[in-house]
């Protein structure tokens, strides 16, 4: 990159190190003053990669009693640098970063463990000047103890009565949540339960928090199960997680955004606005307070795209981040259940089946339960909605709106509805030979290959019969599959001509600029009693009607555009025609 510019941040979640090495840094110091008039306990919840590791690392430079000489360096140009706060610089930051536990059964107290002495060994090392252990009496004492709630007690305890301490914890429950995906509830509530050391370790946290020397304290994660299941019992805090003053907190907003994409315009080539228009689609969306409207993009995969664009002086070809696409994976045991060896798909997933057919869901939002509510229905769609998977669209009755916040994330519901499929046998498909038959239908217009081989499979494996009822089912299924391939944005009950249209396969000329061809469908399904010749009629007259639509042209560049009916009775076609 040029050395003009301040280099991109994706990936870089150390505060010091953006400020010091020349990166660019959306400015979130604002919101340290709400933080300090909020509560002294706070827990704060957001998606994964959504900016939680970078504003820990903000609040701990800002706070940090050996960072005074360094605010200046640090903080310049700055809101917070000309509304600093009376608590700069004033605290001994005790930071801890969950995402170091390895969560193996046989390995995660003794990891634990180590990453609790080896922080303190650090913090003792740190602030010796502040804490009168000249002869390093703490630090040795604190090197031969090895259970990790019997050290912090004895560094509060130690503490006590000389500073302050700024508790700061990273994904807290980032080895809890990879447990309970891999290994199963049981051996969680172990670790959270009853004499958990886990649990165990939050009774010592909460007893520095009273009376001793704990001032402070900032939680982040991304769900609150294992919060409710450390804590019950007593209050740790305030959870801000849809507090409307830190909805903004983490993430870009879209002036945010655009601000950066100007400032590197002269790189990436393309208008800034027409960049918007392609991320708004992929990235943005997600609403965190009922009581606001500002719409937030993830900043990591904000990030990831203007790095690629930088890196390959082009738009990347693949619009979601693998780094995103293998975090998500860990959720599927949401949604596939193993039974004795056997994998099943639970009542969760007709949920996610069911979100994407409707295109959204109304439940309220639970603020806290344990993980054996984790599958009771509110609870779940609630999960749905922490891990980033559904957001705020709207309120019905009191009640929130929660729909897919964007492509990225409807890609992910697509792979999961896939890869359930798969793993339960419920059906399979070769998607190598899926994305052959993708390249036919964008550059030579033939689409009967990959609909006579999707039908034919389906016929085969006939499992799949109990998973597909009606014309939303059937429709749900075709999008399952449809996006696959990134030739297409796949759009269902698109407004179009003051209609929705079933399915609009959009070209992504964004990326592919030399595809041939776009598709409009209507996908309809044949009951017993259904008069085919009525659907068919019914079926072309809206195709007409759709293909008229005045902004339809402009979206397909300059793609020839197949208008065409599909008609099912159960899992079988039984009637296909392109009109003119």
């Amino acid at each position: 990159m040029n050395k003009k510019f301040k280099k991109n941040p994706y990936g870089v979640s150390d505060f010091e190190i953006i400020r010091k090495d020349n990166y660019y840094y959306v400015d979130k110091t604002r919101f340290i003053e709400e933080v300090e008039n909020t509560s002294r306990y706070l827990f704060f919840i957001r998606p994964r990669r959504f900016g939680k590791s970078l504003w820990l690392s903000l609040m701990e430079q800002y706070y940090d009693i050996n960072k005074k000489e360094d605010f200046e360096k640090l903080f310049k140009g700055l809101y917070i640098y000309t509304h600093a706060t009376e608590e700069r610089n004033s605290y001994l930051i005790l930071k801890f970063n969950f995402s170091e536990v390895n969560p193996d059964l046989n390995k995660v107290e003794h990891s634990f463990n180590q990453v609790i002495k080896s922080t303190c060994l650090k913090f003792i090392k740190k602030y010796r000047e502040y804490l009168d252990d000249n002869d390093g009496e703490m630090y040795k004492t604190i090197k031969d103890l090895q259970e990790g709630s019997i050290i912090l007690k004895y560094l509060t305890d130690f503490v006590e009565g000389k500073e302050k301490i700024y508790l700061l914890i990273d994904e807290y429950d980032n080895f809890t949540n990879t447990i309970i995906s891999s290994t199963g509830s049981e051996q969680y509530k172990a670790i959270t339960h009853g004499e958990g050391f886990f649990r165990h370790f939050f009774n010592v946290i909460k007893a520095g928090t009273t009376g001793g020397p704990i001032s402070k304290l900032f939680i982040t994660g991304v769900s609150p199960v294992t919060l409710n299941d450390v804590t019950s019992g007593f209050n740790i805090g305030y959870n801000i997680t849809t507090g409307p003053k830190f909805n903004e907190m983490t993430g870009f907003t879209e002036t945010e955004l655009r601000e950066m994409l100007s400032y590197y315009n002269n790189i990436m080539k393309d208008d800034v606005e027409n960049l918007l228009t392609l991320m708004r689609g992929w990235y943005n969306n997600y609403l965190f307070s009922e009581d606001k409207e500002t719409r937030m993009y993830n900043s990591d995969m904000a990030l990831y795209f203007i790095n690629q664009y930088i890196e390959m002086n082009k738009l990347p070809k693949e619009m979601l981040d693998y780094n995103i696409r293998t975090d998500y994976k860990k959720l599927k045991y949401l949604i596939v259940t193993d039974r004795k060896g056997l994998l099943r798909v639970n009542g969760n997933f007709e949920k996610l089946k069911l979100i994407l057919e409707e295109g959204q869901i109304t439940a309220n939002i639970v603020s806290s339960f344990p993980v054996e509510r984790v599958i009771d229905p509110e609870n779940f769609i609630s999960l749905l909605y922490y891990f980033g998977l559904l957001t705020i669209k709207d309120s019905y009755y009191g009640k929130p709106i929660l729909t897919i916040p964007n492509e990225v994330i409807k890609q992910l519901y697509y792979e999961y509805i896939r890869e359930g499929y798969s793993d339960t046998e419920v059906f399979n498909i070769d998607l190598y030979k899926l994305g052959n038959f993708f390249d036919e239908m964008a550059y030579n217009g033939r689409w009967e290959g990959l609909f006579t081989y999707l039908t034919e499979e389906m016929n085969k494996q006939s499992s799949i019969r109990d998973y597909i009822e009606g014309e939303r089912s059937i429709q749900t299924f075709f999008r399952v599959y449809l996006n696959v391939s990134n030739y297409y944005i796949t759009r269902t009950e698109y407004e179009l001509n003051k209609g929705y249209c079933d399915i609009l396969l959009l070209p992504n000329l964004y990326q592919y600029r030399d595809i041939k061809y776009s598709y409009l469908i209507e996908l309809k399904y044949l009951t017993r009693e259904g008069n085919l010749e009525e659907k068919v009629k019914n079926a072309r007259e809206k195709l007409s009607k759709y293909g008229s639509d005045e902004g339809l042209r402009k979206m397909l560049g300059d793609t020839e555009i197949i208008k065409l009916i599909l008609v099912f009775s159960g899992i079988e076609l039984k009637y296909k025609e392109v009109i003119a």
